[in-house]
């Protein structure tokens, strides 16, 4: 969860993309550019995650703080 946060506030997802990138399985080494199709989720997860999802809840809390600034 920690790591998905990192990469939907955008602050180090370059690195921890190249950490995946570099996957090769359970008990192996890492390899360079191994899995490259890891790419596709993190521009995916940036796309959907970061840009409508948080903006997405922003809205809403600024919807209930108006909301709770009228009742008063």
């Amino acid at each position: 969860m920690i790591t998905l946060f990192v990469v939907s506030s955008l602050e180090g997802w370059p690195d921890i993309m190249f950490y995946a990138l570099d996957f090769t399985g359970p008990d192996k080494g890492p390899s360079e550019n191994n899995s490259p199709e890891f790419m596709i989720y993190f521009v995916a997860f940036i796309l959907i995650g970061s840009f409508f999802l948080l903006n997405f809840f922003i809205g809403v809390l600024f919807l209930e703080y108006n909301k709770a600034q009228k009742e008063e």
